[in-house]
Order: structure tokens, then sequence, then C-alpha cells
């Protein structure tokens, strides 16, 4: 009778799930939730679509005849830098017809030394598509997948295992934009692994030849946008767990967020390097995007250096008239980057962040996380060249990390050009 019983209950909790997207969902709200979320989520890849279809087609036979592989080595510590690597992989995949390996292991964060540790894995994140990548060690990359993770723990790794592997590979992203990429590339080396902290995925979608092949304007390129539009084809299947956390936010009627601030390293260190404290030049920055907004709502996410400054704009924001703060969880709290869930409210944030029609600080180069949220948003809410712009560095403005994508595409020919011009 006990058996009959649980086998009756665990019969009963199965046919209550829910497939939305890839996930099987047991929450009938939260699956409600989900599909509302990726009923408005654009998820076509964008002006790169079709190239994404086709490689879709091609990586199946790819790994059906263990042919050649791309191994997205998404193993360093950072979810931004994570993400980085994996859109960037995918971009070389699609360019050359490979298919897509991706390595994002989860780091038992109890039991190491070193505090630069991640304890969620890919499927922790985001629903698998094998239509679309394989999460994980498959076993016909095994021995390809072993080198590279032995070049790795040697700092050294040789162009016969690698596509790229530095993290400020200027000579390799310059050859990805201008080399006619295509099935052939590379064909010697059926294995190729990737690595990297930066998106070097613009090389490809500033590639004027690979432009050309899919029918796009080969001057043009918006490589935030289109950054944003491969990274949401990929990964932008976010767990139920993902979403229920973004509804927190901004509710049953998708509330508009209107101004999103990311703090990373905001807090102050005095001289004597012991105690934090915030940060009033976030406030200034803040009061600048909200002025002329009526009844604004702000969303503020945050790092553990930047606790002290968060503290204090939610004070200042709690204060001010007829502003409505968006929180996951309870406000002045951020997220703990070395938990499971604290990796969970981070993610959310990320897509809220994306969400906001204002982000700042403006200008990349703020972290991988915020350059994340503004790929997504540019493209998710089709920003045009100009918007995009705005928010990247150009020309004199471009930092000194060589991976750093450039505004536009156009950039590089006006830099190419005042280089030719004074030389």
């Amino acid at each position: 009778m006990q058996l009959s019983l649980a086998l009756l209950l665990a019969g009963t909790a199965r046919a209550a799930k829910t497939m939305v997207g890839g996930e099987a969902v047991n929450n009938a709200h939260l699956a409600l939730l989900k599909q509302r979320f990726l009923a408005g989520m654009d998820r076509s890849g964008g002006v790169w679509g079709p190239a994404l279809s086709d490689w879709s087609t091609a990586q199946r036979r790819e790994r059906k005849e263990n042919g050649k592989f791309l191994i997205a080595f998404a193993d360093d510590y950072g979810l931004g830098n994570r993400i980085n690597i994996v859109t960037s992989t995918l971009a070389l995949a699609m360019a050359t017809g490979r298919s897509l390996i991706v390595l994002w292991p989860h780091t038992d964060c109890r039991h190491t030394n070193h505090g630069d540790c991640d304890p969620t894995s890919i499927n922790d994140l985001f629903v698998e598509n094998e239509t679309r990548a394989q999460w994980g060690v498959g076993s016909h990359a095994h021995a390809a997948i072993t080198r590279c993770r032995d070049d790795i723990k040697r700092h050294a790794k040789p162009l016969k295992r690698w596509a790229i592997g530095e993290e400020d590979d200027r000579k390799t992203a310059d050859h990805l934009r201008t080399h006619k990429l295509g099935p052939d590339w590379r064909k010697e080396d059926p294995y190729l692994c990737t690595y990297g902290f930066f998106y070097w995925g613009w090389a490809l979608t500033c590639n004027k030849n690979l432009r050309r092949a899919w029918g796009l304007d080969p001057k043009a390129g918006n490589p935030w946008a289109e950054f944003g539009g491969l990274m949401s084809w990929l990964l932008g299947d976010a767990r139920a767990s993902i979403v229920s956390r973004v509804h927190k936010a901004l509710g049953d009627k998708n509330i508009k967020c209107d101004v999103g601030m990311h703090l990373r390293r905001a807090d102050n260190l005095p001289g004597d390097g012991k105690q934090q404290t915030e940060n009033l030049k976030y406030k200034v920055h803040l009061e600048q995007a909200l002025n002329g907004i009526p009844h604004p709502n702000v969303y503020i996410a945050a790092d553990h250096e930047s606790k002290k400054t968060k503290w204090m704009l939610m004070h200042h924001l709690e204060e001010r008239p007829d502003t409505h703060i968006l929180s996951v969880g309870q406000r002045g709290r951020v997220a703990d980057r070395g938990s499971r869930s604290g990796l969970l409210d981070a993610l959310a944030e990320n897509f809220i962040l994306s969400s906001c029609d204002t982000l700042l600080p403006r200008g990349t180069g703020a972290s991988t996380f915020h350059d994340v949220a503004v790929a997504r948003a540019a493209f998710q809410q089709k920003w045009n060249e100009s918007r995009a712009a705005a928010f990247a560095f150009r020309r004199k403005d471009r930092p000194a990390r060589p991976l750093i994508s450039p505004a536009l595409c156009a950039d590089l020919d006006e830099q190419r050009n005042a280089s030719n011009s004074t030389s």
C-alpha cells in the first residue's frame, strides 16, 4: 500500500511538470512566469539569425561525424568573463562551421583556499539546447579537453591546440577580423580551445568577409547589439530560478526600470586600508541620470567591495520623493558570488540591468559584468548605432585593453585611416 502511494505521488509530481523552453518546471505559477519571460525576449540572433540557423545544422553534423570542434574554456572566475568567452566562441564557431562545446564547471568554495571560486555550473544558470551547443565534456573530445586543461595549468597555450588563448591577444583578434573564415579554417586541427576574459567575438562580427558572405553591409556593424544577439540566442533560456528572481524585482506588471546602476569596487579605501567608506560621487552620477524622470524606478547592483556605497545610495533613494527602488531581495544586500544562491541573484541582476532605459556608469570597461548587461540591452531594446556608441568607448577614448569591443565596426576603419595618414 505504501509503495503504491509513493509511486502515485511520484507520478503526480512528474505529471505536474511543465516543459518551458528546454526546462521541466514543477511549479505552475513559475512555469507561467518563465513562459512570459521567454515570450518577451528576442532570441532570434538578430542580423546573425540566418547564419546561426545554418550553423546549428552544420554543427550537429560535425558532432555526429566526430568532425571539428571548438571548446570554450569558461572556467575563469567571474560571471561576465564566462559569458564573454562562451559568446565569443559561438561567434567563431558560427564563422567556421565547427561544433561548440562549453566547459563551465563549478568550484567548491568550501574546500578551496583561493577566493576566486564559482559554485555554479552552466547547468545551474542556463538550459542546454544541443541543437545550439553542448554543455560539458563529450567522450569524443575528452582527450583534447585534457590536453588544453594541462596547457592552462602550465600557463602555456600552443597554437596547435588554441584558437585564442590569452586575454590580451591583439594579434589573433586582428587576424580573426580580417581573415576569410569558413569550414576550411585550420581544418588540420579538429579540436581547438578558446580562452580569455573580454568579449573578442566583435572581431568576427566586424569581419567584412563574413558580413559580405551573409548579405550584411560589410562597412556596417554594431558589435554591442550583435554581441547581445548572439548571447540571447545561446544563453537566453535562463533557469526558472533566475526568472523568479527577475520577477521579484519587476513584478507581475513587468515594471519598467528607468535607471540601473552597477557598482564595482565603488567603496573608498582610506590610507590605512582597513575600513571602506561610501563613495559620494556615485550619488552625483545617479542624480544626474534621474533628473527629469517623473516617478523613476531604480535598480542598483553591487559587488562586495561596494556595500557601503550601495547602502548610502539606498538611503538616499528612500528619502527621495516619488522614487521606487527595485530589489531582488533585501534592500542594501549585495550578491554573494561565493554561494550558489548569490550567483543566481547576480545573473538575475544582470537581466534586470539590461531592461533599464539608462545604465550607469556609461562606457565599457566598468566590468565585464556591466558589459554583458549593456550588450543584452543594446540587442533587446534595439539600440541604434548612435545610442550604442554612447555606451562604448570611441577612438581616443578606447581603453588599452585590445579585446574590448569598439563602439561600431566603422570606428576601426577610421582608426586605421587616421594611423595611415600620420605615418
